[in-house]
C-alpha cells in the first residue's frame, strides 16, 4: 500500500439531534432491525457517493475519511410503552458487534474501499437498572472506527505493542471507544439525564477512564502511513469531550491526555496528525479542544438540526497554523466542498412523516495535503 500524501473528507449530513423512526408502527421494540437498517443505509450512502462522484475522489495516495455524526445509531421507536427504551438501544454491547462486524466491516472490506477510513458516528445505548446496580438505566455512547479494504489481522508485534501503555495503539479492522461524559442534551434536547451516565456508575467508571481508555483516543491504523512512511496518528473525540473531559483543566479529552501523558510515559506526547470529531451540537474548539500538531488537520461532522438556510452537511475542515502561549491552536480553512448533494429518496433516513429537515446529504471535500 502506498504512503498517503493527502486526506479527503466525505461528510454525511443526517440530523441526529432528535430520534428518527425508521421502522413501521407495527415493529415494536425492534431495536436490532432498527440498527441494521441504519447500517445498511450508511453502506448504501457510501457506495452511492463512491460511484456517483468517482471523478471527485482522490487516487490511491489519498485516504478518504467517511465521517458521520454522533447518534447516527439511536433507536427511533416505536416502543410500548412509549418511553420504555429511552430513545436508545438496550444491551448495546451485544448489538454493536452485530452492526459493526456483520454489516459495516463486512461491507467495507473490499478493494473498492481500500483507501477509506469510516467513522460511522456513535451508538447510544443503555443497560437496565437491574444490570447497572442502580435505580435507573445507565447510558453509554460508543464511537466506531472502521478500516476499509480487505485488511489483515494485526501482527503479533502489533498486538504486543498494543498492550504497552506508552505505545500509540494500532487499529486493525475496527475499533470502539466510549464518550467521556453525557451532555445535558444527549438523552433528549429538553431532558437532562446526565446523572444516568455510565461514567458516573461505580460498576463501569473504572474502565471508562482507565489509561487504555485515554490512550485509545489517539491511534494508528494498520497500513496507513503518511508521506514519510511513519504511521498517521488519528485523534477521535465525540462531541462534548472535544471541549470538556470533566477535569479541572476544562480541556477536551485529547488535550487532557497530553497533560496526563508525562505521569504515565517517559517519552514525548504523540503528535496528532488528523483530529476527527463526530458530534451533535459542537464546533471545533481552538482554545479547549483542537489537539492536532502544527500543520495537522482538525475535522468535524455535526448532526444538530441547523437553522433554515444553513450549510448542510455541517462539516468543518481546518489546518493548525500555530499554537500560541495559551495553547490555543489557531487554524485556517483547509478545504472546501467539491460537491454537495442531497441523497436520493431511497437513501433518506426515516419513515414518511419522519424524514429530516434539511434532507440527508453528502459533501465531498478537496484533498488536504498531509504535512
Amino acid at each position: 500500500m502506498p504512503n498517503y500524501t493527502g486526506i479527503q473528507i466525505i461528510g454525511y449530513g443526517s440530523v441526529t439531534s432528535q430520534p428518527t423512526q425508521v421502522l413501521p408502527d407495527t415493529a415494536l421494540n425492534a431495536y436490532q432491525a432498527d440498527a441494521e437498517l441504519r447500517a445498511t443505509t450508511l453502506c448504501q450512502v457510501a457506495e452511492w457517493t463512491r460511484t456517483t462522484f468517482a471523478e471527485k475522489l482522490g487516487d490511491s495516495r489519498t485516504l478518504k475519511i467517511f465521517l458521520v455524526p454522533e447518534f447516527y445509531f439511536r433507536y427511533g421507536g416505536p416502543s410500548r410503552p412509549a418511553g420504555e427504551l429511552g430513545d436508545s438501544y438496550p444491551d448495546g454491547e451485544q448489538l454493536l458487534p452485530i452492526v459493526a462486524e456483520k454489516l459495516l466491516r463486512r461491507f467495507f472490506a473490499t478493494e473498492s474501499y481500500a483507501d477509506w477510513l469510516i467513522v460511522p458516528g456513535t451508538m447510544f445505548w443503555h443497560k437496565s437498572a437491574a444490570e447497572s446496580g442502580a435505580t435507573h438505566p445507565t447510558y453509554f455512547n460508543t464511537v466506531l472506527a472502521i478500516r476499509g479494504g480487505p485488511g489483515a489481522d494485526l501482527t503479533p508485534e502489533e498486538r504486543d505493542a498494543n498492550t504497552r501503555p506508552c505505545q500509540v495503539p494500532t487499529m486493525g479492522g475496527l475499533s470502539t471507544n466510549q464518550k467521556r461524559l453525557m451532555s445535558t442534551i444527549d438523552y433528549a434536547l429538553t431532558e437532562d439525564r446526565g446523572e444516568w451516565d455510565a461514567a458516573l456508575n461505580p460498576m463501569f467508571a473504572p474502565i471508562l477512564g482507565d489509561w487504555d481508555w485515554w490512550r485509545w483516543h489517539a491511534f494508528g491504523v494498520q497500513g496507513v502511513a503518511g508521506p514519510s512512511g511513519d504511521p498517521i496518528v488519528f485523534g477521535l473525540e465525540v462531541c462534548l469531550e472535544h471541549m470538556d473531559a470533566g477535569e479541572a483543566s476544562g480541556l477536551g479529552v485529547l488535550r487532557t491526555l497530553a497533560q496526563h501523558y508525562p505521569s504515565h510515559c517517559p517519552g514525548p506526547v504523540p503528535a496528532i496528525d488528523v483530529h476527527l470529531v463526530t458530534s451533535c451540537g459542537m464546533s471545533l474548539q481552538p482554545g479547549l479542544g483542537i489537539a492536532a500538531k502544527v500543520g495537522g488537520l482538525a475535522v468535524l461532522c455535526d448532526g444538530m438540526q441547523p437553522p433554515g438556510g444553513a450549510t448542510w452537511p455541517n462539516v468543518n475542515c481546518a489546518r493548525v497554523i500555530g499554537i500560541d502561549e495559551h495553547e490555543t491552536h489557531n487554524t485556517a480553512l483547509a478545504a472546501v466542498p467539491l460537491v454537495t448533494q442531497r441523497l436520493p429518496e431511497p437513501l433518506q433516513i426515516g419513515v414518511p412523516g419522519q424524514r429530516h429537515t434539511p434532507p440527508d446529504a453528502v459533501s465531498v471535500w478537496e484533498t488536504m495535503d498531509l504535512q
